[in-house]
């Protein structure tokens, strides 16, 4: 009886015992400790610009350094990140493309005004540099700062 009690309990512990490490982790998680910052909640968009022209053609550097100053900048005076990215994507034809990316990250107050500026930044991004679309990807984030 005490071996077969032995083993009812060793297999037990081994259901358990996955459970342990994850419950253990999350109680040393340590609190955040500047109780003086104050969260905002903000939207978030991404943007993904492909720079490759339907004929082949890459987009300049200088390009894209004046799109961003003519037409990203003047509607997000307050601030933007951009980052080079390889990726992609099947287009239109069902043929994998593969290219080099700027990505713009905006964050900003939910506006009808900023939601507009976004468009017009595709649009014009689209019809400058003939592009098939842009990728937005729009999510809420709390920031400090």
């Amino acid at each position: 009886m005490n071996k077969h009690f032995n083993s009812l309990c060793l297999t037990g512990l081994l259901f358990i015992l996955p459970v342990c490490p994850a419950t253990i982790a999350r109680a040393q998680l340590p609190e955040t400790s500047d109780t003086n910052a104050k969260q905002t909640n903000l939207l978030k968009d991404e943007l993904y610009f492909g720079l490759t022209k339907p004929g082949g053609e890459t987009i300049s550097e200088a390009e894209w350094q004046e799109f961003v100053s003519a037409v990203i900048t003047p509607r997000f005076r307050e601030g933007l990140t951009v980052l080079d990215g390889s990726g992609q994507f099947l287009n239109s034809s069902g043929i994998l493309i593969r290219e080099n990316s700027k990505i713009v990250i905006l964050i900003y107050e939910s506006s009808q005004e900023k939601n507009q500026a976004i468009n017009e930044i595709i649009e014009t991004y689209k019809r400058t540099f003939q592009q098939e679309s842009v990728l937005r990807a729009t999510s809420e984030v709390k920031v400090s700062f």
